[in-house]
């Protein structure tokens, strides 16, 4: 008898973040594995295929939509979990004891089985100051209970995996690391294929620094601000900097610091730019600079190295195993040393090419095929414990 995988793909209904992505590129690959029976969750009932927010203009409206909610409703989150559990805990009967559910958020629903979820970081207990107090809450209220269902917990990163044994006491060998890795779209491309589609944004190929991620305070872009700042005037002039990504908890703090920047027609907020855009993107960039604080991964980097552009990132957390002796790492307090980081790059391109160079090398270090074969292998481990003799 064919396995059955109980997975939920409830994010997916959401913005297309880092973690949706993640969702969204494992339930798409475990769908197409004939070993396992795949019911995808979707927020209402269960599914052969997962369901994803669509793109382009609905996308747009999508998000808009998802920010007001999460603004304007009161206790947006609460309301969420308090409609998703009775429905979920109904659909997951017919299921349970025998089948396998994989929960890829930070607290699991109710169910009468065994169980396996993926904790990406614990940034909500570390640095709750980062988040809003109703994510912080929810997180407190429901994360540990979900840990100690767990049979096994997949992190993302060696950092995470450390974190949970220090934190929650949490035996390593409950622990399975399975690494991310950058999709097959980010590789180095030539100023003229990415001419076309850069210059929608008044971009020239290999004359902008690039950051990506949402403006919330953990991406730490007001020190990005401050470091390009202080740059000299010539190199603010010919290489702008541009940041893409959508609007997040706080995001008119990070703002107040960008706001002499943008003045000045140096500083370019794209907001958030779609999957098909983004590589082109990625591949035109003089440099990416991603300072951030606290990341249970930290995928752009790695999408950056993909493309074969340098990278300067902070040295906190997991990015030190993405990275390693591949990019330039510095404190992300250190002003100073990433604005000198940045200058050398900008006006040493022999410099940034060999580093751009080292870092294409090490992204094919990490493979989706890889993530996903590991994610399979616990499954079967779970499922052998629970084999009727």
């Amino acid at each position: 008898m064919t396995p059955c995988i109980l997975f939920n793909g409830s994010t997916l209904l959401g913005p297309r973040t880092g973690i949706a992505h993640y969702v969204h590129t494992l339930a798409g690959a475990l769908a197409q594995d004939p070993s396992f029976d795949f019911r995808f969750y979707n927020g209402w009932r269960f599914a052969p295929q997962a369901v994803a927010a669509p793109h382009g203009e609905s996308s747009r409206w999508l998000r808009m939509l998802y920010t007001s909610c999460a603004r304007f409703v009161p206790h947006a989150r609460h309301l969420r979990r308090r409609c998703e559990t009775p429905l979920f805990a109904l659909q997951a009967q017919r299921f349970s004891p025998h089948a396998l559910y994989h929960e890829p958020g930070f607290a699991a629903l109710p169910y009468a089985g065994p169980m396996v979820m993926t904790v990406y970081d614990l940034s909500c207990f570390d640095h709750p100051d980062m988040h809003p107090a109703e994510r912080v809450r929810l997180v407190e209220q429901h994360m540990p209970a979900s840990l100690a269902r767990a049979e096994r917990i997949i992190v993302i990163s060696e950092a995470t995996g450390r974190a949970l044994h220090t934190r929650f006491n949490i035996p390593t060998e409950r622990i399975r690391r399975t690494y991310l890795a950058a999709d097959a779209c980010f590789h180095p491309r030539s100023a003229a294929a990415v001419a076309p589609v850069i210059a929608g944004f008044s971009l020239q190929a290999g004359a902008y620094v690039l950051s990506v991620g949402t403006l919330e305070p953990r991406k730490n872009l007001p020190a990005l601000f401050a470091a390009y700042a202080g740059l000299p005037a010539t190199l603010r002039r010919q290489f702008p900097l541009v940041v893409a990504g959508m609007k997040g908890w706080q995001e008119n703090a990070a703002l107040r610091f960008a706001a002499p920047l943008l003045q000045k027609g140096e500083l370019r907020l794209l907001g958030y730019v779609s999957d098909d855009i983004l590589p082109f993107l990625y591949a035109g960039a003089a440099a990416f600079v991603y300072p951030s604080r606290y990341e249970g991964f930290g995928l752009p980097p790695l999408e950056a190295m993909a493309a074969g552009i340098p990278v300067i990132t902070s040295n906190q957390t997991s990015l030190p195993e993405i990275v390693g002796d591949a990019g330039v790492m510095v404190d992300p307090d250190d002003v100073d040393g990433l604005r000198e980081n940045l200058r050398q790059l900008l006006e040493n391109r022999t410099y940034a090419s060999d580093l751009g160079q080292r870092g294409l090398l090490r992204s094919r270090l990490f493979s989706w095929s890889r993530c996903i074969n590991e994610t399979k292998s616990v499954y079967e481990e779970i499922l052998r414990d629970h084999k009727t003799p």
